[in-house]
């Protein structure tokens, strides 16, 4: 009888997890959504999101090996989306930034990485000053 409660459990939490995926990254506001943040909280693990709340939190979104490509918050889910078919997750991390680059940035709060192999402070510096110039 365990089994079943855990079986049906199981079911019913995979369900929710690929209804909130499809809510998600349906638009490009820098702001994630409620069921946005709640779709990563679970989708990355502690060390990925370095027990960092993504409720209500303005995103950078970048990508390629050497973080040389902006993303878009669509982009992002669409990746999601297309490896989640057959049960795979993308390279994904969380950078928070500090008060002054989220000043510099225009207060956004966090980058989000995917596919980036390697993120230096020096590249960090120019994506944020990259965003400063583009508002």
């Amino acid at each position: 009888m365990k089994k079943i409660g855990a079986i049906i459990l199981l079911l019913i939490s995979i369900n929710t997890f690929g209804q909130n995926l499809s809510e998600c990254g349906i638009d490009n506001n820098p702001k994630l959504t409620q069921t946005e943040s709640e779709f990563l909280t679970e989708y990355m693990n502690n060390e990925q999101r370095k027990n960092y709340d993504l409720t209500d939190k303005k995103v950078i979104f970048i990508t390629g090996n050497s973080a040389h490509k902006s993303g878009t918050k669509t982009e992002y889910f669409d990746q999601i989306k297309e490896w989640n078919v057959n049960g795979n997750k993308i390279a994904t991390w969380i950078v928070k930034l500090n008060e002054k680059e989220r000043e510099i940035s225009g207060d956004y709060d966090v980058i989000i990485t995917y596919w980036v192999k390697v993120l230096t402070k020096k590249r960090k510096k120019k994506i944020i000053n990259e965003i400063k110039a583009s508002r």
